[in-house]
């Protein structure tokens, strides 16, 4: 846990406007790291900023989710990323309003990204480490799916060979 006047220094160098100002780069990794440990002393503004525990793990946690769902629904429908939103808003918005209300739940009741707490059920160690990690190679590939598909025009699996690209006008 961190110490009262360690709360009072993350909150006063993450927040706009206050006298030190918030220049992108400022934030040392040292005050970046205590602002993961903040838990219940968190406010929502500390919750939201650019290296605080919801932004990252919600859209982690929704990589996590896109990237293998996408790939399958490419590989049974042929539609790439874009067209599946664009056929299916209102479900992706629903699924992405639930994730992001289930990832905020354990921020506000103190849970950190660096707890010490760690799941081992079927042999596997789930830590929030690899969480995290999981998450940014998730993100990654997801932006390369949304890459790959405006480059090319087709979606992902046709783009790399893997599904054949109908031509019915032939």
């Amino acid at each position: 846990r961190l110490s009262p006047e360690q709360i009072q220094e993350v909150q006063s160098k993450s927040r706009p406007g206050d006298a030190m100002g918030f220049v992108p780069g400022s934030v040392s990794k040292e005050t970046a790291e205590m602002r993961a440990d903040l838990g219940k002393q968190a406010n929502f503004w500390d919750m939201q900023v650019f290296d605080g525990p919801g932004p990252e793990t919600i859209n982690s946690r929704a990589s996590m989710l896109a990237v293998p769902l996408g790939l399958w629904l490419e590989a049974t429908t042929g539609q790439g990323l874009l067209e599946q939103v664009k056929d299916h808003p209102i479900t992706v918005f629903a699924v992405f309003v639930i994730l992001g209300l289930a990832s905020y739940v354990p921020i506000v009741r103190g849970y950190t990204r660096k707890e010490p707490f760690a799941n081992h059920n079927f042999g596997f160690n789930w830590t929030p480490k690899a969480e995290n990690w999981n998450g940014r190679i998730a993100m990654m590939g997801f932006t390369g799916m949304l890459f790959t598909e405006w480059i090319s025009g087709v979606n992902t699996l046709q783009a790399w060979g893997l599904q054949s690209i109908p031509f019915p006008h032939l």
